[in-house]
């Protein structure tokens, strides 16, 4: 018996040809596309949208990468001049704040000479104006009240009155080291109000 051979596939008819081509000529023209631009928008969609090759990869991470690096270069160097700043503040301060305790006096002891009698010698009115002129007086943490304290860089009201506290209950100061005994003081603070304070 010989094989059945499957029918031949119907081709459509030119009937149903031209009603798909006119239900979707209809279907466009409701959707108000024309056949250029639908043309055009299947092209669009199957191109890619974003193209990366790996050589524009290695530009970004190189780029990030160097911009991480300046940062903590800038990070690192800021820090160094704050710690910088911080450890020689005191000794700057206690430089520039003597000459401006001495600006004001400086310039009574410049009329001095004006009033001295013509027999006493030159030298005695310039020993006299460097002998009067005051020099910076730290204050005494036996006697300070706490706006004194208060007025020490780096001694705010809770330190002022955790010294006034310890000077209450310990006794009188013998020493300015034994600020380290005092709640909230250590030996940073220390060092930064050691040119300010004193004991008498």
């Amino acid at each position: 018996m010989p094989p059945q051979d499957s029918p031949p596939p119907t081709a459509p008819s030119p009937d149903e040809d031209t009603q798909q081509t006119a239900a979707a000529c209809t279907l466009r023209a409701l959707a108000a596309v024309r056949p250029q631009e639908a043309a055009e928008q299947e092209a669009e969609r199957d191109r890619p949208r974003v193209s990366v090759e790996p050589v524009h990869a290695l530009i970004v991470v190189g780029v990030l990468v160097i911009a991480l690096a300046t940062s903590l270069t800038l990070l690192i160097q800021q820090s160094m001049s704050l710690a910088h700043e911080q450890s020689g503040t005191p000794a700057a301060s206690a430089a520039t704040g003597a000459p401006a305790a001495q600006a004001p006096q400086s310039a009574p002891a410049a009329s001095e000479p004006a009033r001295a009698s013509p027999d006493a010698p030159a030298e005695s009115t310039v020993a006299e104006s460097t002998t009067t002129a005051p020099t910076f007086t730290p204050v005494d943490l036996n006697t300070a009240s706490q706006a004194q304290l208060e007025s020490v860089k780096g001694i705010g009201p809770v330190t002022a009155a955790n010294i006034i506290a310890y000077r209450a209950s310990a006794g009188r100061f013998t020493s300015v080291d034994e600020l380290l005994n005092v709640h909230g003081i250590g030996a940073k603070t220390l060092e930064k109000i050691r040119p300010y304070v004193g004991v008498r």
